[in-house]
């Protein structure tokens, strides 16, 4: 299924592992699902890509090789929809990764849409792949995280997930309200493309977002909330992850992300 969507968001009304039990989880299956963001900011790194672009190969390689270097920093791959009409529909793409996008660049002031394109907090750095960009990376992990953030994942029936998440902001950190969003990802992806820039190449992606859920405004210090999410037919559970981060709606700066790996639950979970 192309896009990204979600079905439902509501009030949470037990503990973080109490939907996993009650779906007849383990208690281990229960703790490996759930996941706890610490103090130390954890930066997201937003690439925005496109299979039918030919300079964006090289960003996600190099978001692949800088995912497994570093792992306190979440990486997302957002391929988006406006190539698709210049020789090759990418079917990872989503008009809503394209309308973020433009949303990200509105909040830094910004107007050039260009891919790659790679955005970290309030900066887009355009030598994504140089000293500034590392420096960028290690000074935001050393600041103290402006939010809380807690998810938990349960399987349900008709190939959905149940994501419950809790979230916490700093008064002292953060002024106003936060945006909270929920992405399910893909690594070890591979495309064999036929058309336009990229005809004859055989793609890889990591990290890819197959779903985008959110965004959720957050009004008051403390909130709890679910989402249902509808997994792709093809999605692979142990390859897959869900990232949850908060950021300010004023300028895009990044509040706390928090990753939770799904191939943990299915290990938890394996007779």
């Amino acid at each position: 299924m192309r896009g990204s969507s979600w079905t439902r968001a509501g009030a949470l009304a037990a503990p973080l592992a109490a939907s996993l039990l009650l779906a007849g989880w383990s208690h281990a299956a229960a703790a490996a699902c759930q996941s706890r963001s610490g103090k130390a900011l954890r930066p997201l790194v937003e690439l925005y890509t496109a299979e039918g672009c030919n300079q964006c190969p090289a960003a996600d390689a190099w978001l692949s090789a800088s995912a497994r270097r570093q792992p306190r920093i979440s990486w997302l791959a957002f391929h988006v929809d406006y190539w698709d009409a210049v020789g090759w529909v990418d079917r990872y793409a989503a008009a809503a990764h394209g309308q973020r996008q433009q949303y990200r660049l509105q909040s830094l002031g910004r107007q050039a849409l260009v891919t790659p394109q790679v955005i970290v907090g309030r900066d887009a750095p355009v030598d994504w792949r140089g000293a500034a960009m590392a420096q960028l990376l290690a000074e935001s992990s050393r600041q103290v995280a402006p939010a809380t953030l807690a998810m938990s994942a349960s399987a349900q029936a008709g190939g959905r997930m149940r994501v419950d998440m809790q979230a916490r902001l700093d008064g002292d950190r953060i002024a106003g309200p936060a945006l909270l969003w929920l992405a399910l990802y893909e690594d070890g992806l591979e495309t064999a493309v036929v058309a336009g820039e990229n005809a004859g190449r055989m793609l890889r992606h990591d990290r890819v977002v197959r779903k985008l859920a959110g965004p959720w405004k957050l009004e008051s210090p403390a909130w709890n909330g679910y989402a249902v999410l509808e997994l792709p037919g093809d999605l692979q559970a142990r390859r897959a992850g869900l990232v949850l981060f908060a950021e300010s709606p004023d300028d895009g700066r990044g509040l706390q992300s928090l990753e939770l790996s799904l191939a943990r639950c299915a290990e938890a979970t394996a007779p």
